[in-house]
């Protein structure tokens, strides 16, 4: 065994004995390209059968909340489908037979995309806050997740946005663990307080070592038990007993000594304000000079003057490979805000995966709310590394070079 993983897995004295729960790894892949995976559920289906199986309660915590049509965007071909409408139908029919549900919006988003948070809390027993974040920690709502009844979640890239199910590439993940369940509802409960005028009780945020944190026993897909953790952001906006993840992704990475695979939407080690944010760089490079094989797979929406330095100076060092990412328009016309990669996760030597709505620049872990799991163990990675390597050996990549010219693709 690898002297990192036995790092990572030392992690088995402190797991929890209570019965395996299990955890399913879910894509979203943009129609009319070749990412399909056929082994791995899409979520747009995933989506509608957990919340339709709800029997108490369903909280929605998102960063905007969007079907076809909605907001002030000027929207794509009428072949695109709509694939969010079956999970908020589902909502719906839960909230009719008496499913309490409640939905927390971003409030910079909101602004925008009003419609599905004001129809959501128009529901039946439900209702809807909008949460502004800045006066608590300068940024924004930016976790992606839900919650039904006391067991199951799912955490991952999709923003609850028609694009997100059908026109956009993104990982996420169903779990169903009454205890890492109940570790994400203090999340949201401390937001849904704060959304609705509570307070924020001031507490030391949770940097403990990974062998440290008590962990629960979850089952892959394939079979394999591993160790799991729900992990957030910001530093200073945490319930008792969850852990800030930076410092755990930066553990993760040290302890590397094969490979590291990282895809996100964007990259940055400086932000609009100048400041700098090197944590997770400087981890990356020193998992290369120890001779792990990095490879970096990033959307082109990060050929932003901003990003490119930092990128072009990564794909200059030994060991380290970075590709960006363009998926072709849809064939019927050109979508807004859609067919990109927008995955968000991390695996280290095969046996230790993050996932988790934060994209890797200073807001994301010090200003935004994010949410994450930690998994750790042999097959923890095996599906994200599947992932990774049908879009880092797909048809739409091009190595980083650093002296090459890149311009930055329309979005809108």
């Amino acid at each position: 065994m690898r002297l990192a993983t036995c790092a990572l897995l030392a992690l088995a004295v402190s797991v929890s004995h209570a019965a395996p729960g299990t955890v399913e790894f879910v894509e979203s892949w943009p129609e009319h390209t070749a990412y399909d995976m056929p082994e791995l559920r899409d979520a747009a289906e995933v989506w509608a059968q957990v919340l339709g199986d709800a029997g108490s309660h369903i909280d929605l915590a998102g960063f905007y909340f969007s079907r076809k049509g909605d907001g002030d965007d000027a929207y794509g071909p009428e072949s695109a489908p709509d694939l969010l409408v079956p999970a908020l139908d589902a909502v719906a029919a839960a909230a009719e037979r008496g499913v309490v549900v409640r939905c927390l919006a971003d409030a910079k988003f909101a602004v925008n995309y009003a419609e599905v948070p004001a129809w959501l809390g128009g529901l039946p027993g439900a209702e809807t806050r909008i949460f502004d974040v800045a006066p608590h920690w300068g940024g924004v709502l930016h976790a992606k997740y839900f919650l039904v009844d006391d067991t199951r979640f799912h955490i991952g890239s999709q923003n609850f946005d028609w694009r997100a199910l059908g026109q956009i590439r993104e990982l996420g993940v169903l779990v169903d663990h009454a205890g890492l369940a109940a570790d994400l509802r203090r999340v949201y409960d401390l937001d849904w307080n704060l959304a609705g005028g509570g307070s924020l009780a001031p507490a030391d945020p949770m940097e403990t070592a990974l062998a440290d944190l008590p962990t629960h026993t979850v089952r892959t897909a394939a079979g394999d038990e591993v160790s799991a953790l729900v992990t957030a952001s910001p530093r200073h906006g945490l319930p008792a007993g969850i852990p800030w993840d930076l410092p755990l992704l930066v553990e993760m990475i040290d302890a590397a000594r094969d490979s590291v695979h990282l895809q996100l939407l964007s990259y940055g080690v400086t932000d609009r304000e100048k400041r700098v944010f090197d944590d997770l760089d400087r981890a990356l490079r020193r998992a290369a000079v120890r001779g792990a094989q990095v490879r970096i797979l990033l959307s082109n929406w990060a050929k932003s003057r901003y990003a490119l330095p930092w990128v072009k100076g990564l794909a200059l060092l030994p060991n380290i490979e970075v590709r960006f990412t363009n998926i072709p328009d849809h064939p019927d016309g050109f979508i807004p805000f859609a067919r990109v990669e927008h995955a968000k996760y991390l695996t280290v030597d095969g046996d230790a995966c993050w996932i988790g709505t934060s994209n890797w620049s200073r807001d994301y872990f010090y200003s935004s709310r994010n949410v994450g799991l930690v998994l750790l163990g042999t097959g923890a990675a095996h599906d994200p590394d599947r992932f990774f390597n049908r879009g880092w050996h797909g048809p739409y990549t091009e190595s980083v070079e650093p002296g090459a010219e890149y311009a930055p693709p329309r979005r809108r």
